[in-house]
């Protein structure tokens, strides 16, 4: 028989047995649910404990001008600076360390104290866009708590030049996107693919070296080779900012283009901005390309366009003639020469030279209404040019389909319709090209991260006049600037053809004209060769009332600069 203390000792014995194999069920059960159950819930996270993922970055494409030669010249690419980051909860002296920052950088000195004061934040950043040269010298100080990281930025190293040409980027510098201009226009040309790293790392977060891996490199942003000549779009800069310092002018701009391929040599705007610096612009409108992206009124510069239309219907020839009064009267409308005066008889040729409203009124009245708006369709007005820029409008000739008679006489001489200057620079382009019109284009080539290039070819969109027809017109155009208001814009030893147009300005308030003016010159050289056409427009200048005493003499400087560049002989013995 057994003792009391045998068996108090053989149930403690019991439980504890029973207990352990409730333990052991327990522990089994929750093996059979982790490994079997919930297997694949328990094989994420470790994969994710002991995975890394990092995107990595693809790098913007360099957007090029080129010389005469071809050769490339950036205007704009990447650049890598240094971000300066601080650490403060390991910083012993956080007034010293912004004392030595403020001496080393200039910053200011109560925007780094607040930052080195956060003793809990383990990252900061303190300043951006450092040199590295920069950056380096600051570290061999060996200041605890501060290091520098690797920022890529977007640089454009001409400044202003160029600017509404190719915007800028903006947000994250490390996933810029295109604003404005070629920047947003081609975007995903540029920005390229991400690629993506995926391994294994170890416990300290060291990458494995024989782990599984899996590696898609980036795919960098394709390269953009304009057509713009790099010279030509200084010079035209120059003769720009030139004009409006002695003319004044709300805005301005040039365009160069070839008559013959569509591809556009330069384009200067002013205002412009810096496309390095654009968050200081307060006017959001100096973003936009008014080449493009703004129609006007230009007077003037379209009197060849009528008188290309009527010499295509056979109605008149340049020396055809009419008498010219000094005014038409239409409706309750009185249309006046600019100067007012009456010349008598006068040639057609007279009337491109004397840029006599009335004969082009007389004109208009041979083409009539349909013929008249057909041609001026022909011609590009009405319709984009479907130019490889952002944001381009069609201008607006709406106007003429009431039918109105005094509509149809104004828009004779450039009045009452809107264009943008590229499709008055195309326009005219078709006569310097003997009757056919081409699509204007500003980029050349695109080339991918693999060397495959993409080159744009030269597009003609129509035949909007016979070659006959064009000669005519550009035998007109000479004449005008030897002759007429235009003789500042010669160049001896060229035939030079041109126009000027001096145009009222709406008023703001839609009713009738204000006393402000858009000047533009448009004109072409060698004229029964083209190499160049420009286009030049200055809004609202003041100290002279007309385009042929404010742009032919800009017109003069940049098309010798042109000849001379292109080393184009004299045409005229």
């Amino acid at each position: 028989m057994k003792s009391s203390f045998a068996r108090t000792l053989e149930g403690r014995m019991r439980f504890i047995l029973l207990f352990f194999l409730a333990a052991c069920v327990v522990l089994l059960g929750r093996l059979f649910q982790m490994s079997i159950i919930q297997h694949q819930e328990y094989a994420r996270l470790a994969s994710r404990q002991h995975s890394i993922t990092k995107e990595l970055s693809s790098e913007r494409g360099v957007i090029f001008a080129v010389d005469k030669s071809g050769g490339e010249i950036p205007l704009a690419f990447n650049k890598t600076y240094k971000a300066m980051v601080a650490s403060p909860r390991i910083i012993q002296d956080a007034d010293a360390t912004a004392a030595l920052i403020v001496e080393s950088f200039g910053l200011d000195k109560e925007e780094i104290s607040e930052k080195l004061g956060k003793k809990d934040d383990p990252y900061e950043i303190l300043a951006r866009k450092i040199e590295p040269n920069t950056a380096n010298a600051f570290l061999a100080k060996k200041v605890v708590g501060i290091s520098f990281d690797d920022e890529v930025r977007r640089v454009y190293p001409n400044g202003r030049m160029a600017s509404t040409i190719l915007g800028f980027t903006g947000g994250d510098p490390g996933d810029p996107k295109g604003q404005y201009g070629l920047e947003r226009f081609l975007n995903d040309e540029l920005s390229g693919t991400k690629g993506v790293f995926k391994g294994a790392k170890d416990a300290s977060g060291f990458v494995i070296a024989l782990g599984r891996r899996l590696f898609h490199p980036p795919k960098n942003g394709s390269a953009v080779t304009l057509t713009v000549d790099y010279h030509i779009q200084q010079k035209a800069e120059d003769v720009l900012k030139a004009t409006r310092d002695k003319w004044g002018g709300t805005s301005g701009l040039i365009l160069v283009m070839d008559p013959t391929t569509g591809r556009i040599l330069a384009q200067a705007t002013a205002p412009g901005f810096d496309p390095n610096a654009y968050s200081k612009e307060r006017d959001y409108t100096v973003f936009l390309n008014p080449a493009v992206e703004s129609s006007y009124e230009l007077g003037s510069v379209l009197k060849p366009v009528t008188m290309a239309a009527a010499i295509e219907e056979d109605l008149v020839t340049p020396a055809s003639t009419y008498r010219d009064t000094g005014q038409v009267k239409i409706g309750g409308y009185t249309i006046r020469n600019f100067d007012e005066q009456a010349y008598g008889v006068q040639t057609m040729s007279q009337v491109i030279e004397k840029s006599l409203n009335t004969g082009l009124v007389h004109v208009a009245r041979l083409l009539g209404h349909e013929r008249q708006l057909t041609y001026l369709k022909k011609f590009g007005f009405g319709e984009k040019t479907n130019v490889d820029m952002p944001g381009e409008v069609g201008g607006n000739i709406s106007n003429l389909e009431a039918g109105r008679d005094i509509d149809f006489a104004t828009a004779s001489f450039g009045q009452g319709i809107a264009v943008t200057p590229l499709q008055m620079a195309r326009a005219i382009a078709a006569i310097a090209n003997d009757g056919t019109m081409m699509r204007p284009y500003i980029v050349h080539k695109i080339t991918d991260d693999s060397g495959n290039e993409a080159v744009t070819q030269p597009e003609a969109v129509r035949n909007v006049i016979t070659k006959e027809t064009a000669e005519q017109l550009q035998k007109m155009l000479v004449s005008a600037v030897r002759s007429g208001f235009e003789n500042r814009a010669k160049i001896p030893g060229y035939f030079v053809a041109g126009k000027t147009g001096t145009a009222q300005v709406p008023s703001k308030d839609g009713k009738g004209y204000s006393d402000a003016v858009t000047h533009t010159f448009v004109g072409f050289a060698p004229a029964f060769e083209p190499r160049f056409l420009i286009l030049l427009q200055l809004n609202e200048p003041t100290g002279n009332r007309f385009a042929a005493n404010t742009l032919t003499p800009a017109f003069h400087d940049l098309a010798t600069f042109i000849l001379n560049y292109y080393e184009i002989p004299p045409d005229e013995k």
